[in-house]
């Protein structure tokens, strides 16, 4: 924005004030004319009524020239610029296409009103899939916290006895009453060779001589050979149990043990660190993941933000809306301000939160007020060396003055007056 150097305004208020010199000049004139026309016949007066002429309008001057510098210090300052308003660009982070429109171009909403809903498609879907997912995830969280169940521990404890005694079974050897009741089996069983012994030799004397059928002497002998396989069992089983266990026995039932009491002692430990740590980052993704799509579904409704006025609504129901983009324009109530240009030499009469009065066009007759909200630290339009006061009168700052009345009247783009008195 481009400002007129300081003293141009002056210098036209100066031109404007002294047009009314000729009026002055005129009426005197008028008032000079009969008296001319009655001395026309009379002789020339002398040379001073000249002098006194010219002496009566260098005063006219003076005193035109003196209302105009009481004008000029009575006369505030004066800055234009334009009504501006705050604007507020609503759309969706999802998009889609148009369901509903609630709200038309005027209409004044509250914060949080819905202003365009969009169809919500095969979001609901997603969100029974994600909270299934999540409610799945978090049972399996709560199983690893809680750990084994009772029964599961009195299991792992019962494995871990079996094998902690077969383990010293292994190791204590047979007992003197185990081998002794093996010792009483042979011996029976020695008895029963003997006679079995006996029994074949009794029936392959029949035989010889004709007495006994063969199949009574076949009977015999197998029943001779049974009995001798049996004692021949019965002393191994004998020989075993005065050796006591071998050595590979006992380190199977050591390896047993040790693996059943592991087993013990990590069913009652419960779940690990890391376990609970997986389970635990389980649940937040999909956590998350029903955040995601549910702030999708919200996003879906297009609201108001803040109290405001709908400026630019141009949707209808089935357009396509993409995700990010603006769907409607808001004007926030109560946020209009006056944006001028400061020049640096007058900079000095405003400051932050000063009250100034402004003034419209459409509003000849009506003032409303304004403070000062705004001073850019910063000035525009500058040369590049200020030497002279004009050249200094060219930089400007940018004020932003907010106003505090009329916003029912007042409209963004309407041209604005800001005065400050002197």
């Amino acid at each position: 924005m481009s400002v007129a150097p300081r003293k141009s305004l002056e210098t036209e208020d100066f031109f404007t004030f002294a047009g009314l010199f000729p009026s002055y000049w005129l009426a005197w004139r008028a008032a000079r004319v009969p008296e001319e026309s009655l001395m026309s016949d009379e002789k020339p007066k002398p040379k001073s009524n000249s002098r006194r002429n010219l002496l009566l309008i260098a005063v006219l001057l003076s005193l035109t020239y003196g209302g105009y510098r009481i004008y000029l210090q009575r006369k505030p300052y004066e800055w234009s610029g334009t009504v501006e308003a705050r604007t507020i660009s609503v759309g969706s982070r999802t998009g889609g296409r148009v369901k509903e429109i609630k709200v038309r171009e005027g209409d004044s909403v509250a914060a949080g009103q819905a202003l365009v809903i969009l169809e919500s498609g095969d979001l609901p879907a997603q969100l029974v899939q994600a909270r299934a997912q999540l409610v799945l995830c978090q049972a399996n969280l709560e199983k690893l916290q809680k750990g084994a169940r009772p029964e599961e521990l009195a299991a792992a404890r019962a494995r871990s006895l079996t094998a902690k005694a077969a383990l010293e079974q292994a190791v204590a050897g047979t007992r003197p009453e185990e081998v002794g009741a093996a010792e009483a089996r042979l011996a029976v069983q020695e008895v029963a060779v003997e006679k079995a012994e006996l029994d074949a030799k009794r029936m392959n004397a029949l035989a010889s001589s004709g007495s006994a059928a063969q199949i009574d002497v076949d009977n015999a002998n197998t029943e001779l050979k049974g009995a001798i396989a049996l004692r021949d069992a019965l002393k191994h089983q004998r020989d075993e149990l005065k050796n006591g266990s071998r050595r590979t026995e006992v380190l199977q039932a050591q390896a047993r043990e040790m693996e059943q009491s592991a087993s013990e002692r990590l069913v009652a430990a419960g779940s690990r660190v890391e376990d609970l740590k997986g389970a635990q980052a389980q649940v937040d993704g999909a956590q998350g993941r029903v955040d995601q799509i549910q702030t999708q579904i919200d996003e879906l409704t297009v609201t108001a933000p803040l109290p405001s006025r709908v400026e630019a609504l141009d949707l209808r129901p089935g357009d396509i809306i993409s995700p990010n983009a603006t769907a409607a324009v808001l004007l926030e109530e109560k946020q209009l301000y006056v944006r001028i240009y400061v020049p640096e030499t007058l900079l000095g009469h405003l400051k932050l939160g000063q009250t100034v009065q402004v003034l419209v066009d459409s509003f000849a007759n009506q003032t409303f007020q304004g403070v000062v909200e705004h001073i850019n630290e910063v000035g525009e339009y500058s040369p590049r060396n200020l030497q002279t006061a004009d050249e200094r009168a060219d930089q400007v700052f940018a004020t932003r003055v907010g106003l505090r009345t009329g916003f029912e009247q007042l409209r963004a783009g309407m041209a604005a007056f800001i005065q400050v008195p002197k």
